[in-house]
């Protein structure tokens, strides 16, 4: 075994040659490291580094710290490096600005993670183009009097990643008012409800209000990680309004709230209940379908699903759990109810979701992007560029901090890498369940919908591997090519008469190298060559007869031999990656080929697993090793 020194540079044979390794154990198609989006076998891509040779040269070999990344990702900059170590260090240093570092346990350092595996995570936090003006740093510079109280983020909190700044409009909030009053009023479990410092910075941006006592903000963009308190924030809002609006407002004050099911937006309401049914001036409805709370018997708080908010007249919708709720549910039914009322609000709150529908998604982009002059935007998530297996990476993502979110994070986290669900996260893939959830990160790309439909799925095909036998020279052999993109060559032999017969398929620039290899192999025999290269000159001297037939032909021949037990194979990337890239569709005479990427190695195979099969009578099964 040979080993290479941490200090030699990144170039030359080495990097094709660990290249090459990473493209032979890799099942194609894989996710780009950087942007987690599919790559292709047939892309450009590049091998990448999970934790940069900026920051560990001495994992710059370690097979375990490659990964595929796309060409285009991978060359944002021509400083790539640097910028991985920057942006790793990235949330240790936006957070020392506000002396957050410094609040971590002093243990924390001896419960470190391990290492994120290659095939777990893919990835640093990707990142994520913003306009300027939306830091906390921003949001800090030249802020009114009326704000500054709220700036100073205590030990057990953490800034947003994301913020709005002052409206240009804003004279004054309520916020403080609101405050005084939730916490003077309302109970939690029997204890006099006390804001997390997070919930009263969000209660002063969302209310301020311009001279003639309107609200600036007509939307609320607000999205933190699992288990930060946006219920209580919700809930006391909710209650304020109705206690409170008709002095700012109308006389005649409802708030409509909505969310992912109504189960969800009935479990907030439900805590309220205790509080308001012993009061004079409160009443409730405990209805599973209805259910509200209600002052003075004409301010309302009504909870409806999120197909039932048409034909009212709200002054404060709220929209929980937003990510599993489409975009019409709120454009179309929600969002109409607030025309013609006095200082409207809407307020979207909801943790990421792998799963989401474009309703958060979307405005959240659009927030990022432009500023309408009528939309708050409140975000905390992992900095972009950040490990989401770094605990300053989770503290950054976390709104309110305490040691029992560190356990529970780090118990969350540990089991994402053990490949355990997380039922709560509601996703197939545990890793980055967690990072939606517990990081907040939201997928603001989608991911791309291929048409047609696979002829075999990646776990069926992997099903297939077998080992693959030595020693005898070939008993078949097909090369084909794929224009200008290389060519394929497929050799085969029989491990003994009348039993298996072995098939690997290889990748070569060129018709001339797919020759040499043939030869090398001590193959004398009548090669399937491509119709298109039987005039090559590096062919003239090889036994060779035409082969024949489109890519259907081949595929349709394929799915054949597939669906009578006959193919095996041990996973070599080259023909995997073609054979799981290919996309069929339903046709009047057999599928009908959709996808349009590379097929050389499958005409070879199949080629060489028709001649193998001819030459040795009916076998039973046929295994295309890895090159």
């Amino acid at each position: 075994m040979t080993t290479t020194s941490t200090t030699d540079a990144w170039s030359g044979r080495k990097v094709t040659q660990a290249r090459a390794a990473l493209a032979a154990r890799t099942v194609w198609p894989a996710p780009c490291g950087q942007c987690g989006e599919p790559v292709t076998r047939t892309e450009r891509w590049v091998l990448g580094h999970i934790i940069g040779r900026a920051l560990r040269p001495d994992l710059m070999w370690e097979p375990s710290n490659h990964r595929v990344e796309h060409r285009a990702c991978s060359d944002r900059s021509a400083q790539a490096a640097v910028i991985e170590k920057a942006r790793a260090e990235g949330a240790r240093d936006a957070l020392a600005q506000h002396g957050i570092e410094d609040s971590f346990p002093d243990d924390l350092s001896a419960e470190q993670p391990p290492p994120l595996p290659a095939h777990t995570l893919g990835g640093l936090v990707p990142p994520v183009e913003a306009r300027d003006g939306l830091s906390w740093a921003d949001l800090c510079r030249d802020a009114p009097d009326w704000l500054q109280p709220y700036l100073d983020v205590p030990e057990d909190a953490a800034p947003p990643l994301w913020v709005s700044g002052v409206h240009p409009e804003a004279v004054g909030s309520m916020g403080p008012a609101a405050i005084e009053w939730m916490e003077s009023n309302v109970m939690e479990r029997g204890r006099p409800l006390r804001l997390r410092w997070w919930q009263t910075l969000a209660v002063v941006l969302q209310l301020q209000h311009r001279e003639d006592a309107t609200l600036c903000w007509r939307v609320i963009l607000e999205s933190g990680p699992r288990r930060i308190g946006k219920s209580v924030r919700l809930r006391g809002m909710a209650l304020w309004r109705l206690a409170n609006g008709p002095t700012f407002f109308e006389p005649e004050q409802l708030v409509l709230h909505t969310g992912k099911d109504l189960a969800i937006v009935r479990e907030v309401m439900r805590k309220a209940w205790a509080w308001a049914a012993p009061l004079e001036d409160w009443d409730i409805k405990r209805g599973m379908t209805e259910p509200e709370v209600s002052y003075l018997g004409v301010n309302r708080w009504v909870a409806r699903s999120k197909d039932s908010t048409t034909g009212y007249d709200a002054c404060l919708a709220l929209c929980d759990e937003a990510w599993d709720v489409p975009p019409a549910s709120i454009d179309d039914d929600l969002e109409p109810t607030m025309l013609e009322r006095e200082s409207p609000q809407l307020v979207l709150t909801s943790t990421a979701h792998r799963r989401a529908t474009s309703l958060m998604r979307g405005r959240i982009l659009d927030a990022l992007a432009t500023e309408d002059g009528e939309t708050l935007l409140l975000i905390w998530a992992m900095p972009p560029g950040s490990d989401p297996g770094d605990p300053v990476a989770w503290r950054a993502a976390s709104p309110h901090w305490s040691e029992d979110r560190r356990r529970m994070i780090a118990s969350k986290y540990a089991k994402a890498l053990a490949g355990e669900a997380d039922p709560e996260a509601d996703d197939p893939d545990p890793m980055q369940g967690f990072i939606a959830q517990y990081g907040n990160v939201w997928r603001f790309r989608e991911r791309r919908r291929e048409r047609g439909e696979p002829i075999i799925e990646a776990d069926a095909w992997a099903a297939l591997a077998a080992p693959v036998p030595h020693g005898t020279p070939p008993a078949s052999a097909a090369i084909e090519s794929w224009f200008e993109h290389g060519v394929s060559l497929a050799v085969a032999w029989r491990s003994s008469p009348g039993s298996q017969v072995v098939v690997s398929v290889s990748a070569h620039e060129d018709v001339a190298s797919a020759v040499a290899a043939l030869k090398a192999t001590g193959y004398r025999g009548i090669a399937v060559v491509g119709s298109s290269l039987m005039a090559e000159p590096a062919v003239k001297n090889l036994a060779k007869r035409a082969g024949e037939g489109r890519v259907s032909a081949s595929v349709s021949e394929l799915i054949r031999l597939l669906g009578e037990d006959v193919v095996r194979h041990d996973g070599g990337a080259h023909l995997s990656g073609q054979v799981l890239d290919l996309r069929t569709l339903p046709g009047v005479d057999g599928p009908r080929m959709v996808s349009t990427g590379r097929a050389d190695a499958v005409k070879a195979a199949v080629w060489a697993i028709k001649a193998a099969r001819a030459r040795g009578g009916q076998f039973k099964s046929i295994v295309l090793p890895r090159t």
